[in-house]
């Protein structure tokens, strides 16, 4: 299970990533980085007017200074970055002098990729002030997030449910996951479920990942407790609103152009999953497969469409 137990902390990692900002991502960079390269990385604080020396983690071994830098309040500024990495290159390296070896701008914007006038600024000061340098992408932060030991990976991300946890599923759970989508919901439109497809056809038709079809098939044990639990509720609409609630998200996702292992990650913390608790990612991945096999999200295979 090492393999599936990675690719859900893969998804679990982009999730928050994405919507880490400012000292948040600070903070969670430096528990990766002290994960990953122990005594060989020491996280940072201001001291008052001392400052933190323009930087937020030292790397003994390769004498890197990081900056960090996640974007605030949703809002992606190259401007701003641009005049950080003026600031805090040439800071670090008044700070640091023949200390600083190597400057990382661990940036939390776009996933792999850098704007191009990022990469320019880091490269233009690099050679000024003869330091080796470069941007530190999210990916960057993945691929060290996969290098971690197992144990050590699954206390930040928790592990994948296992086919066990669909039998531990209790409605506790179930409304726990779910009270997440009330909030978010205010719509109450009705609309009929269409068929649903053959759920291997419908994961090949929407390119997903075979990570992602063995997810759903573990998820699909979990699916009768969902259904159960959405007939016996009181208001007989809830389970409508809920429907609602995941093709509303789901049409979000696919406006923002996003792949759809990534969607399917979206849709599993919109259903209350991301929480590194195994019970309730259980009760999240059983949501999301319900939602799935009953056609509210993903693109429902044309007839005729490759079996």
């Amino acid at each position: 299970m090492s393999e599936f137990d990675w690719e859900w902390q893969k998804l679990r990692a982009e999730c928050e990533l994405k919507d880490l900002e400012g000292d948040a991502f600070e903070t969670r960079f430096q528990e990766i980085a002290k994960s990953a390269w122990k005594e060989d990385f020491t996280p940072t604080i201001p001291m008052g007017s001392r400052g933190d020396l323009k930087c937020d983690g030292f790397r003994r071994s390769t004498g890197t200074v990081y900056q960090c830098y996640g974007p605030r309040y949703g809002q992606v500024a190259v401007a701003e970055a641009l005049r950080k990495i003026d600031e805090d290159f040439k800071g670090a390296s008044g700070h640091w002098g023949d200390t600083l070896r190597e400057w990382k701008f661990v940036v939390n914007l776009f996933r792999d990729r850098v704007p191009s006038e990022i990469v320019r600024s880091i490269a233009n000061l690099s050679e000024v002030l003869k330091v080796a340098a470069g941007a530190f992408n999210r990916s960057d932060i993945i691929d060290l997030i996969r290098s971690l030991p197992a144990p050590e990976r699954a206390a930040l991300y928790g592990r994948a449910p296992r086919t066990v946890d669909m039998a531990k599923i209790t409605y506790a759970n179930l409304g726990r996951a779910l009270a997440t989508l009330k909030k978010a919901i205010s719509i109450d439109r009705m609309e009929p479920i269409p068929i649903s497809a053959s759920l291997a056809k419908k994961v090949r038709f929407n390119l997903l990942p075979d990570s992602t079809r063995h997810f759903l098939s573990i998820g699909q044990a979990g699916v009768p407790k969902v259904r159960n639990y959405l007939a016996e509720q009181a208001d007989p609409e809830e389970s409508e609103r809920m429907a609602e609630g995941f093709r509303s998200r789901y049409g979000e996702c696919v406006a923002e152009a996003l792949e759809p292992e990534k969607i399917f990650a979206e849709m599993l913390s919109f259903a209350g999953g991301n929480s590194g608790e195994s019970d309730r990612d259980a009760a999240a991945l059983a949501i999301v497969t319900h939602f799935f096999v009953t056609c509210q999200i993903f693109e429902i295979p044309p007839e005729g469409a490759q079996e």
